[in-house]
């Protein structure tokens, strides 16, 4: 793979300062800005302070990819407002064909694994948000009732830009709107809701080994998802 081209850091240090519109991360004392160029300002002092040290962590270049919370809120301030809609359109989606709804019969190990670790997030959905779907063994895709597509409607439009942002990519991250829901409302940390992704990969890692390569590709969802529950956690 062909390493991509990095910016030198041109800066020599990183603060923040309170705005009228909250806390601004600044760059030798200037306020950088997003790829659509807004400034780069965050609601709280705690979300401003968690994407500084993201900046300041830089050595002689910057590493976007070593940055991955200054990339949701950069997504978040660019993009939020123009496509909430599809942003709430896409966790209905992975809803209706939810990961924690899909369910093996055999081994007995692997039933239990994914009990331990899905049951309780859909009991969670269901106390928390009213979202009750029905699980199956079925190997092809059931339908889940309408009124629960139209809580995980409600329960995602009822977020602001930045946590619906998080909710979005940490869905897509975890084919599951039931994982990512309950990471975005902190009932669960960003290595819990990677476990439960990996429910099935974990078992079979665990009878034959684990492949280097994949594991890179899987910490990389790892690191992303924690990103995700550390943005909302400073909101």
């Amino acid at each position: 793979m062909k390493t991509p081209n990095l910016s030198r850091r041109f800066y020599k240090s990183v603060d923040i300062a309170p705005v009228e519109t909250g806390f601004a991360v600044r760059l030798d004392q200037a306020t950088p800005k997003t790829p659509a160029k807004k400034p780069l300002v965050l609601p709280t002092e705690a979300a401003a302070r968690l994407v500084a040290a993201e900046w300041d962590a830089q050595s002689e270049t910057i590493d976007p990819f070593a940055m991955p919370v200054t990339r949701l809120v950069n997504v978040a301030l660019d993009r939020a407002a123009e496509t909430r809609h599809a942003m709430v359109g896409e966790v209905v989606k992975y809803a209706g064909t939810d990961l924690v709804c899909y369910r093996a019969t055999t081994p007995a190990s692997l039933v239990a694994a994914q009990e331990a670790a899905w049951d309780p997030l859909l009991h969670w959905a269901e106390a928390h948000l009213g979202v009750q779907l029905v699980t199956t063994t079925q190997a092809l895709a059931i339908e889940q009732p309408r009124e629960a597509l139209a809580r995980v409607e409600e329960a995602a439009q009822a977020l602001d830009d930045l946590r619906l942002t998080a909710l979005a990519f940490a869905n897509g991250l975890a084919g599951s709107a039931i994982v990512a829901l309950a990471l975005i409302h902190r009932h669960i940390d960003g290595e819990t809701a990677f476990r439960a992704i990996r429910v099935e990969e974990d078992w079979q890692a665990e009878r034959w080994g684990r492949d280097p390569d994949e594991e890179k590709i899987a910490n990389a969802r790892r690191v992303d998802l924690i990103a995700a529950e550390r943005l909302v956690s400073a909101l």
